[in-house]
């Protein structure tokens, strides 16, 4: 099974392109920081997770998201290949959203870490999914 759910906060404003080659779609890129847990210490550390949305869920990233915002993402991770402009061929791994749910639009920031771990867990339901989108 190729799924992927992931709760975070967005790092920055996603960046959104048109693809002119591939067809003409559009594709959103965007970073997470996504909690791992808590070190000997007892402070929290972080992930920063790089995702990419294709086509329609591209043009919602680019609607509704911004810097900030709590999101729970459901992706696959997509493996591939091309070549580059030297001829070299270069092996890539992308976490590619296919569902979205915006938990909040102010960001984490003010939220108690008890009140982040009782967050429910998302199994469906997501508010954007690209089927429905």
């Amino acid at each position: 099974m190729n799924d992927v759910r992931l709760f975070g906060v967005l790092t920055k404003d996603p960046s959104i392109r048109h693809a002119e080659k591939e067809g003409g779609y559009d594709i959103a890129r965007f970073t997470l920081k996504v909690e791992q847990g808590a070190r000997e210490d007892g402070k929290n550390y972080f992930d920063n997770i790089n995702l990419v949305a294709f086509r329609k869920m591209a043009e919602l990233v680019e609607k509704k998201l911004k810097k900030g915002m709590a999101v729970i993402v459901g992706a696959h991770i997509h493996a591939g290949s091309y070549t580059n402009r030297d001829g070299e061929r270069v092996f890539s791994q992308d976490i590619v959203v296919d569902k979205l749910d915006i938990v909040m639009d102010t960001g984490l920031e003010n939220m108690e870490p008890e009140a982040m771990q009782a967050m429910p867990e998302v199994t469906e339901g997501y508010m954007f999914s690209e089927n429905e989108y």
